[in-house]
């Protein structure tokens, strides 16, 4: 008897220790899954704000360099030409057709050397004032070789409205100063572009010169022009480490909000543009998993703690301890079993990954040639995708490939078929069973259906998202020894379909 209780009571400490290992272990994955997430998420929002500030930067770029040109060829018609009236009514002519063109520029103005406007193309001007005692023309003023200067956000004594100015010296023969020549974009024009980004609630997009004078930001640009950013972990790492584009998480001078930071520097011009979106609002979705993970690893642990309560009281009861251990066993199968399957399923398609796909390809192929039946293969490429996730985002991207997983899921209608994700937006069909007629068929209408999706891919010549398919189809051991050459066959057909001209579906030539 005491012999009986001994055992029983090591294999209640044993069911002890090995729940505590497998919580444990629950524990551990549930959290680097979780870490996992959490820094894929965070890199996908990093590269989405460094490739906007990018694009960002050679928009402004492209704005300051047009209104430059202008600019030096007014400079250098009156520096030739002289100032006398004549001569100023030949640039303000060529001024006032390049306003007509450059829409972010107010316009343009020729100052005195006194500080007086003698021309402009600005609308409505104020010309009754000197400009004397701005930072743009004291700088011109009192330095020979000054070039194309950014001054700060002003508001503008002409039109009343918020300008950034962007000036050049004018000269004699003598290099005697002669007055300035004056380009204003609108400050407003940019805060409006800004605007039309979605970014949430939080995100903001600043352009700043190097020197860390702001210059735009998209919330509340009026309130804070001209402010002094130069002590901003950005701009030390530009103008202290040399670095040109990057990214950062950080909080903010201005409202202390907690953003994820790209930006990018101009190679022509002292200026970058930083774009963020509030870490809150951009890990929500993140926050969100992470929850439902950490639930299902707690709903996993109380049934855990629950098996191992039951069968330390089963253990308990002499007569019943075999028909419980049974059903534990059988329950921890279950659960094996469970575990199995979420181990081969993708986590972004919901399909089977490429190991359980090449497992049920290598199974497949046993039982096809043990039976000398037919197997086909099916692999499938999304066309251009990668022109897709360039111009819509890698989110966007996602959730194309969802939709055209959910395509290949309804095409798989028996049971032993099996649809996978091969790899990026290659998916793949298993079709044990399937000659490469009613093969082809299937594949035709995966591609047909997808096309029908009528999703805009405006990087792909057909103007919507469309497939390339490869089929291969054998009888195993008769026309090819190994799975690998099944697959090898379907990626050469599927190669002949991008070959092609992609949007079409191409059957593979078995080995002569």
């Amino acid at each position: 008897m005491k012999s009986q209780n001994s055992k029983i009571t090591h294999l209640r400490r044993l069911v002890a220790i090995m729940t505590s290992v497998v919580g444990l272990a629950v524990v551990l994955l549930t959290y680097l899954q979780v870490e996992w997430d959490r820094r894929e998420s965070l890199r996908q929002h990093v590269a989405d704000m460094e490739n906007l500030s990018t694009a960002l930067t050679r928009q402004a770029e492209s704005t300051i360099r047009d209104a430059h040109a202008v600019l030096l060829g007014m400079q250098r018609k009156l520096q030739v030409s002289g100032y006398a009236p004549e001569s100023l009514n030949e640039v303000l002519e060529v001024a006032r057709a390049q306003s007509s063109v450059l829409t972010d520029v107010q316009g343009f103005t020729v100052l005195s050397a006194e500080g007086r406007p003698l021309i402009t193309t600005v609308p409505n001007p104020i010309t009754t004032y000197s400009a004397q005692d701005r930072e743009y023309f004291l700088i011109q003023r009192n330095n020979q070789a000054s070039g194309l200067y950014i001054g700060p956000p002003v508001q503008s004594r002409m039109s009343g409205e918020w300008v950034i100015s962007l000036t050049l010296r004018l000269s004699d023969a003598n290099g005697e100063f002669r007055g300035v020549v004056m380009a204003t974009l609108l400050v407003q024009h940019f805060v409006d572009f800004y605007q039309t980004i979605d970014l949430g609630s939080q995100g903001v997009i600043g352009l700043v010169k190097r020197d860390g004078t702001l210059l735009v930001r998209s919330l509340e640009s009026v309130q804070n022009a001209g402010l002094n950013m130069s002590k901003s972990p950005v701009l030390r790492a530009v103008n202290e480490q040399g670095v040109t584009r990057g990214n950062m998480v950080l909080t903010a001078m201005i409202d202390g909000v907690k953003r994820i930071y790209g930006f990018d520097t101009s190679d022509e011009y002292p200026i970058l543009v930083a774009a963020s979106r509030g870490e809150e609002e951009a890990m929500a979705a993140w926050r969100d998993r992470s929850l439902q993970n950490w639930s299902l690893a707690a709903g996993v642990l109380v049934i855990l703690f629950s098996m191992g309560w039951l069968i330390g009281r089963a253990l308990g009861r002499q007569g019943r301890m075999e028909a419980r251990l049974q059903s534990m066993h059988r329950d921890l199968a279950l659960a094996n079993h469970a575990l199995e399957i979420m181990a081969g399923e993708d986590a972004l398609t919901g399909l089977a990954n490429r190991r359980r796909l090449d497992e049920t390809l290598r199974v497949a192929f046993q039982s096809a040639a043990a039976q000398g039946q037919p197997l086909s293969f099916v692999l499938l490429d999304v066309d251009y995708f990668k022109r897709f996730n360039d111009q819509y985002g890698h989110p966007a991207g996602d959730e194309v490939l969802k939709e055209v997983a959910a395509v290949l899921k309804r095409h798989a209608k028996r049971s032993a078929d099996t649809t996978a994700r091969y790899g990026g937006e290659e998916l793949a069909l298993v079709l044990p069973g399937a000659e490469s007629t009613s093969a082809m068929a299937v594949a035709e209408r995966i591609r047909a259906d997808v096309e029908a999706l009528a999703i805009v891919n405006e990087g792909s010549p057909y103007a919507r998202l469309t497939l390339s398919v490869g089929v291969a189809t054998c009888v195993p051991g008769r026309d090819m020894p190994e799975p690998a050459d099944l697959v090898a066959a379907a990626d050469v057909a599927l190669y002949v379909a991008k070959g092609e001209g992609r949007n079409r579906v191409i059957l593979g030539k078995n080995p002569a």
